[in-house]
């Protein structure tokens, strides 16, 4: 496995990957919120994601977006931001995926420890990512929690209007 930077040619392979891993999560947010409610706050997701790759690979974006690629074809990214913090500017992982066909091979440690050295070297004090705490999300939690994040329960409520 290679991480290199992104090329303008991996954009819809990374959305089609996107799609392909997210699959399965938000399934089982369907299953959490019902349809209706699922139709309404996440019922276009797949487009979500698609405009935000587009927005994380801007060109003024790509010194915060690394790719993982294996066999000359992409397997994973990771995206970061950072945020001004009290304690000193907090990077922010904004969004990860791993490929299935790779997951479970090191691929999400990979790319989440590129990140992490990157909020580093660009004088972060502190990184931060947010998860589900569903079933679906139990590799995420697992992956972030073995990469040395403490996790802090939240929830997250919805309801239609």
């Amino acid at each position: 496995m290679l991480l290199r930077e992104f090329r303008t040619d991996d954009l819809e392979l990374l959305i089609d990957l996107t799609v392909r891993a997210f699959g399965p999560i938000q399934d089982g947010i369907r299953r959490q919120l019902g349809d209706e409610l699922f139709d309404r706050q996440n019922g276009q997701w797949r487009e979500d994601y698609r405009r935000a790759l587009i927005e994380l690979t801007a060109p003024d974006r790509l010194d915060r977006f690394v790719v993982a690629d294996v066999d000359g074809e992409p397997a994973g990214y990771a995206a970061w931001t950072s945020h001004p913090d009290t304690a000193g500017l907090r990077g922010e992982v904004e969004l990860l995926a791993v490929d299935p066909r790779h997951q479970r091979a090191g691929a999400g440690r990979a790319l989440i420890d590129a990140a992490c050295d990157a909020m580093r070297a660009a004088g972060c004090v502190v990184a931060s990512v947010a998860t589900g705490g569903d079933a679906a999300h139990t590799p995420a939690r697992a992956a972030y929690a073995a990469a040395g994040f403490t996790s802090l329960p939240t929830v997250f409520f919805s309801r239609t209007l």
